[in-house]
């Protein structure tokens, strides 16, 4: 039976134990919240379940959803659901949008559902009545580039009929060769001319590309997914993901701590002019000041020239991975949320050998354009542990947030496609601020001697744990959708050294058809007896392959 139609939902709704508090003039609520750990106060419904990696969400006045997908799913990159019983759970879930590559981004306007992917923004026409468009995709936006990562072409409009377009950098932080350890910058940063920045068009001609028709808004933003105008403040924020491999590229100048906590996730008041320092600098929230890149010069202590470069307004700790921001101007939840905005957190991949953290939506109170103080958890229990070490294991990963036309948040994730909704009923909630700090020092204390992995050859675990724990992390599962899983990998368990040695010295960017986003740097400054050792002990730890590369193997090919 394909996806593409579920008529009935009465079975998902048994299974996910829905009932009502007290009659049918209360919501309906899943039990434990369909496991978040919520304000008191809030309860949450699962609307939607497994229907896709889903990322931004959008919901009409009549309550239809529909979510950017990552991956297609009977051929299409969006998903649109209904409920038709009027119980808040979605029985309707049907697929389309040919488009060219995954979709993390759209936004309902003017009668549209526009939608960004990799290298265009399109908009389907959308009727009052039907579920699906009443038509084939217009292309608003074409001639973006494709970058090697941060592939998602993230939008949003104001109230002057403006299409603003967030491109991530194609790489890390504009080396020479991304990655590599002490590879320098390029300067001028070539990918500053067509990435890492915000540019505006207008928001409803078609036929416009980039270089022709985009005005440069906004530079000097390594990564912008979560990114929203404020239609009440009249203003344009951001939320930056920030740099990463500063141990694994820079290791006489960052420690394992250092590395994990910085640097900051950086909340941005995006206007028109705006630089934010990269791929030059990075945001140091400890020492509460821009700090220039190693790749320029930096020491982990210079400081650019004051003035040059504008500041975040608020940050977070580093690789939390902010990929959904959205301001509540509604009325139903209590006063102090409204105005002020949330911002979810993907959930870090690099903090190895130290344990993950985010995985969770923080609430940012705010004071006229700016934020008032810091922010708290507003929702959690998305890691489905108190300690997380890799990020495979996480039970959901939360992305898209928007807010539904009763005040409701609307809450995605991308591990299942699990899809809430969170409503204040004035009901007791199960979360606490002291359950938090528990776990905040949980997590602080654990050190990488918990780390599960099985002792082996120590010499290569040493390597490995140095230079390919933070990609493919402590047990091999990797990252999904950026880079692979060792376990039971083919490639480790076959009989090609040459394909292993290859990749070692060159990286993985000759490789043809690459299913995962995040380019491997090439190892080639590694000693030929360095990259056997390596490779001997991925083997082995986690092909569970016998292999026997000599030094004279890599010398010869190199």
């Amino acid at each position: 039976m394909l996806r593409n139609t579920i008529t009935s939902f009465a079975v998902s709704v048994l299974a996910l134990g829905l009932f009502s508090q007290s009659g049918c003039s209360q919501p309906l609520v899943s039990p434990d919240n369909g496991g978040l750990q919520l304000p008191e106060g809030f309860q949450a419904l699962v609307v939607a379940d497994n229907v896709g990696r889903t990322r931004r969400l959008a919901v009409r006045d009549n309550g239809d959803i529909y979510a950017a997908l990552m991956d297609p799913i009977d051929l299409g990159y969006v998903v649109a659901m209904r409920d038709t019983s009027g119980d808040g759970v979605m029985d309707v879930v049907k697929y389309f949008g040919e488009l060219d590559s995954q979709c993390k981004s759209l936004e309902i306007y003017k009668g549209y559902l526009y939608v960004g992917s990799t290298t265009q923004i399109v908009r389907f026409p959308l009727d009052s009545k039907q579920l699906l468009p009443t038509g084939p995709y217009e292309t608003v936006v074409s001639g973006f580039p494709t970058p090697k990562n941060h592939r998602s072409k993230n939008i949003t409009f104001d109230d002057s009929g403006n299409l603003y377009v967030s491109a991530g950098s194609p790489g890390n932080s504009c080396q020479e060769v991304d990655r590599t350890l002490h590879s320098p910058g390029k300067f001028p940063c070539d990918e500053l001319e067509r990435y890492a920045g915000v540019w505006m068009f207008d928001a409803e001609t078609l036929g416009q590309t980039q270089l022709e028709d985009g005005f440069k808004f906004a530079t000097g933003i390594r990564n912008n997914v979560a990114f929203q105008w404020d239609p009440l403040k009249k203003e344009l924020y951001g939320v930056n993901n920030g740099r990463d491999n500063l141990l694994q590229n820079w290791p006489e100048l960052y420690n394992e701590q250092e590395s994990a906590e910085l640097p900051s996730e950086e909340f941005h008041h995006i206007q028109e002019g705006s630089n934010f320092g990269w791929p030059y600098t990075y945001y140091d929230h400890e020492q509460n000041t821009r700090i220039i890149n190693p790749e320029y010069g930096g020491d982990k202590l210079k400081r650019p020239e004051e003035g040059l470069y504008d500041d975040p307004v608020l940050t977070f700790p580093g690789h939390w991975a902010p990929v959904g921001l959205q301001f509540y101007n509604a009325t139903q939840f209590p006063q102090k949320y409204q105005g002020g905005a949330f911002v979810s957190f993907h959930g870090s991949w690099n903090r190895a050998p130290l344990p993950q953290q985010g995985y969770n939506i923080a609430f940012v109170p705010f004071d006229g354009v700016l934020p008032e103080g810091g922010y708290e958890i507003f929702a959690d229990g998305f890691k489905g542990t108190d300690v997380l070490h890799v990020p495979n294991q996480a039970t959901y990963r939360p992305t898209g947030l928007t807010v539904g036309p009763d005040g409701s948040l609307y809450v995605s994730e991308d591990k299942v496609g699990r899809i809430w909704k969170i409503m204040y009923t004035a009901e007791k909630g199960v979360f606490s601020k002291a359950d938090t700090a528990k776990e905040i020092q949980i997590v602080q204390e654990v050190t990488r001697t918990s780390n599960p992995i099985r002792r082996a050859d120590p010499k290569g675990e040493a390597l490995y744990n140095q230079y390919c724990l933070a990609c493919h992390q402590a047990d091999g599962s990797g990252v999904p959708n950026m880079q692979p899983s060792l376990i039971g990998s083919e490639r480790l368990s076959s009989s090609d050294d040459a394909f292993l040695i290859k990749l070692m010295l060159e990286g993985s960017e000759w490789i043809q058809d690459r299913e995962y986003s995040n380019l491997m740097a090439s190892f080639s400054f590694l000693t030929d007896e360095e990259i056997a050792l390596t490779l001997n002990f991925a083997r082995a730890r986690f092909a569970n392959a016998s292999s026997n590369i000599q030094a004279s193997d890599i010398a010869e090919m190199r």
